[in-house]
C-alpha cells in the first residue's frame, strides 16, 4: 500500500478516538479509518502512511453496522470534542469496558482481569458542567472560539454543543457576542500576537445541582484599564452569569492557566453539590465534568476504601476535597494532598462546610510529600492522578507505606494499567476494576480499581 491507494477492508476493531481499526499483513501495520465501525466493509483511500500505521478516509460504505446511529451534532466528525456520537450507547459502554480490559491485559500483564460492566451515565446529553474553548485571531476573524479539529489546532467555530449543560450554551453564546461587540480579539498561535490580540482561552462552568455559573477569560498579558472596563461590560450583558475572572498566562505551550487571576465581575467562586456534600471552588480547580456520575464514582471508590473500617487514609491528588469528603464519612482520618494551590486551598474549607473533622490537608506535589508521609503507617492509599498517572516516586512511596489496600481512580486506562503493574511487582494484587462512563459520546472512560496487599 502507498499513500493515495484505494483499499477495500472490513473493520475489525475500534479505537478510543472512534476510528475503525484494520490490521494488515503480520498485524504490525494498522490502518485507522475515520467513520467506520467494526464489521463494516468499506472502500477507503489511504490518506497517510507511516512506518507502522496509516490513516484512511471512507469513500463508500459497502455494509453498515447495526450499532451505527445518526450523530446529534451537525459538526460531528469535524470537531474533535466527541468521537462516538455515531455509535449506539450500549456499544459505547461495551467499548469502554473493552478498553480497560485490553489495557490491563496488554500493559498491566494481568490475565483475565476482573473488570465489571461500565456504569452508564445518568445523562447521555447535556451533562457536561464545563466548557474550555481555545480562542484565536485567524483567517480574517478577530475572535474565533471553538473546539479543535481532530489531531490539529485548527479551531472549528463553536455552535451549541449537545453535551454541555444548557446554561453553558446560553452563557457561551452571550459571552462570545458580547466580547466581539466590545472589540476583543483572540491571540495568534505560533506567531507573535499584535498588541490588541489578547484572549487565549475561555472557560465556562455551571453547577448541575445549583445555580452558580462562572466564566474565566484567559489572556496573554495584563489588561489595560480600558480593557478591564470593556470585559466587565461584556460580563454584565450575560444573563444568569454569577461571576467572571481574568487569568493571565504569558507562557508558551498549551496549558490553559497562568499564575495570576483577577476578579472582573460578580463572584470569584462557585459551588456544586454532590449528594449531601457541597463544594466551593474557583474556575481553574479540578472538578469532575459530569456531576451526577461523579457522585456514583465517589460513592463506589469510597466504599472500596472504607471496607474494613480503616483508621487512616492517605489521599493523593485530592483536588478541592470532593472525594475526600466521601472518604472521611466512614470516620477515618484522611490526609489529603493536592499540588494545585487554587484547588488545595479549598480542601479545609469544604471539609468544615460539610461538618467533616478528620481531614488533614497538604499543599504539595504528590511525589514530594508522599515520601515523607510514607513513614507514617496508613491503612489505605487512594489516588486520583492526572492522565499521565503516578510518578515513579509516588509508586515507591505507596509501597513503602504498606497499606492494606490501594484504590486507584483513573481517567486513562493505559497509565492505570502501567501503574497497576508496578504495584503488582511490589506485592499488591489487583482484585477488581469498574469503569464509569464519565464522558458519554467520547472515547474517554473513568475507572476505579482496587488492589490489596498480598506479598512482602
Amino acid at each position: 500500500m502507498i499513500q493515495g491507494d484505494k483499499i477495500k477492508v472490513t473493520i475489525s476493531d475500534l479505537n478510543n478516538e472512534g476510528e475503525g481499526v484494520v490490521r494488515a499483513g503480520d498485524e504490525r501495520f494498522v490502518v485507522f479509518v475515520a467513520d467506520a465501525l467494526p464489521g463494516e466493509e468499506v472502500e477507503a483511500r489511504l490518506v497517510t502512511k507511516k512506518k507502522n500505521y496509516g490513516t484512511a478516509k471512507v469513500l463508500r460504505r459497502l455494509s453498515e453496522s447495526p450499532e451505527r446511529i445518526t450523530p446529534a451534532c451537525g459538526i460531528f466528525g469535524r470537531c474533535g470534542g466527541c468521537q462516538l456520537q455515531h455509535i449506539s450507547y450500549g456499544a459505547q459502554l461495551r467499548m469502554k469496558r473493552k478498553t480497560v480490559v485490553d489495557a490491563l491485559e496488554r500493559i498491566g500483564g494481568i490475565e483475565a482481569p476482573n473488570v465489571h460492566e461500565c456504569v452508564p451515565s445518568p445523562e447521555l446529553w447535556g451533562y457536561r458542567n464545563k466548557a474550555s474553548l481555545p480562542v484565536q485571531s485567524l483567517g480574517g476573524e478577530s475572535l474565533r472560539a471553538g473546539f479543535y479539529r481532530p489531531r490539529s489546532h485548527d479551531i472549528i467555530p463553536y455552535s451549541d454543543c449537545p453535551v454541555l449543560l444548557p446554561q453553558i450554551n446560553r452563557n457561551l453564546n452571550g459571552l462570545l457576542t458580547a466580547l466581539r461587540e466590545e472589540g476583543f480579539c483572540g491571540a495568534r498561535e505560533g506567531r507573535r500576537s499584535l498588541p490588541n490580540e489578547l484572549i487565549r482561552h475561555i472557560v465556562v462552568r455551571q453547577a448541575q445541582f445549583g445555580e452558580d455559573s462562572l466564566c474565566a477569560v484567559i489572556g496573554r498579558r495584563p489588561l489595560s484599564k480600558k480593557e478591564e472596563k470593556s470585559l466587565r461590560s461584556a460580563a454584565q450583558k450575560i444573563k444568569g452569569l454569577s461571576g467572571m475572572v481574568y487569568n493571565i498566562n504569558d507562557s508558551p505551550g498549551n496549558f490553559i492557566w497562568g499564575g495570576r487571576t483577577i476578579p472582573i465581575y460578580g463572584a470569584e467562586l462557585m459551588s456544586e453539590r454532590l449528594g449531601r456534600y457541597n463544594f466551593t471552588f474557583e474556575a481553574s480547580s479540578f472538578f469532575q465534568v459530569n456531576s451526577a456520575q461523579a457522585l456514583s464514582l465517589y460513592e463506589y471508590a469510597a466504599g472500596l476504601a472504607l471496607d474494613g473500617a480503616p483508621g487512616k487514609i492517605l489521599e493523593l491528588y485530592s483536588g478541592v476535597g470532593s472525594l475526600t469528603a466521601f472518604l472521611a464519612a466512614g470516620g477515618a482520618e484522611v490526609t489529603a494532598v493536592e499540588s494545585w494551590l487554587p484547588a488545595a486551598k479549598y480542601i479545609a474549607g469544604n471539609a468544615e462546610r460539610n461538618g467533616i473533622k478528620k481531614i488533614v490537608p497538604h499543599t504539595a506535589q504528590a511525589e514530594d510529600i508522599a515520601e515523607s508521609l510514607s513513614g507514617s503507617r496508613c491503612d489505605v492509599v487512594v489516588v486520583d492522578p492526572p492522565r499521565s498517572g503516578c510518578d515513579e516516586k509516588v509508586i515507591a512511596a505507596m509501597l513503602k507505606a504498606v497499606p492494606e489496600r490501594i484504590v486507584y481512580v483513573s481517567c486513562n486506562p493505559a497509565t492505570l494499567a502501567r501503574d497497576i503493574k508496578r504495584l503488582a511487582e511490589g506485592g499488591y494484587t489487583p482484585l477488581e476494576a469498574r469503569p464509569f462512563d464519565m464522558f458519554p459520546q467520547t472515547g474517554h472512560v473513568e475507572t476505579a480499581a482496587l488492589l490489596v496487599k498480598t506479598g512482602k
